[in-house]
């Protein structure tokens, strides 16, 4: 934690490296499963903010409507992602 001038202390944001620290490892093949987990989120994710940015544009950049486009957004790719699930199993 930082100290500012008068003295008190201010909450710094948490690294990944201290988040990672605080999680207790099991196994090796668990580690590799719980970061695949990580990466495959962080892809969503990315996924999800590039449709709803589409979304906006489609709609000529109107403000005010974030909320829906990343609803609609999280929908279209939840489904496309839950479809291939059911496609390969």
């Amino acid at each position: 934690m930082s100290t500012k001038k008068n003295g008190a202390r201010s909450k710094k944001a948490p690294t990944l490296k201290s988040v990672q620290a605080q999680v207790p490892s099991t196994t090796s093949e668990g580690n590799a499963r719980m970061h695949a987990s990580v990466q495959l989120d962080a892809g969503l994710e990315e996924e999800i903010r590039h449709r709803a940015y589409e979304l906006y544009e489609a709609r000529g950049r109107a403000e005010g409507f974030d909320q829906d486009d990343w609803n609609q957004a999280e929908a279209e790719v939840l489904s496309r992602y839950r479809s291939l699930g059911k496609q390969s199993a």
